[in-house]
């Protein structure tokens, strides 16, 4: 049967693991991108230890919204980060992968 998605709100923070974390800019302008091509948005909070993003998905189910919300993430972090990047300032730093994800339906 087919259900219509819900919107979910998922907290996905990202610590920086011995390294430097992303350029603020880079990577808001990396979210917004990755987020726009899974039709999602994204909001991030950077700390001097981590990056609290909370993406905001449409989707059938919890597990999916998850899914979609790691991989806005790690293609933002993937974009920014990229180590053969070629730009003029050299490369830019390195950060983990997602580590930590919460869940809550997002408010109607």
């Amino acid at each position: 049967m087919y259900e219509s998605p819900s919107r979910y709100n998922v907290t996905v923070t990202v610590s920086r693991d011995d390294g430097e974390l992303p350029d603020l800019i880079s990577f808001a302008v990396a979210a917004d991108e990755a987020a726009w091509r899974r039709s999602a948005s994204i909001v991030s909070a950077h700390t001097s230890d981590a990056i609290i993003n909370i993406v905001t998905v449409h989707a059938p189910d919890r597990h999916a919204a998850v899914i979609i919300a790691r991989a806005v993430v790690s293609d933002a972090l993937s974009r920014c980060c990229d180590p053969q990047d070629r730009s003029p300032v050299g490369p830019r730093p390195t950060a983990g992968p997602p580590s930590e994800v919460s869940l809550a339906p997002a408010p109607s």
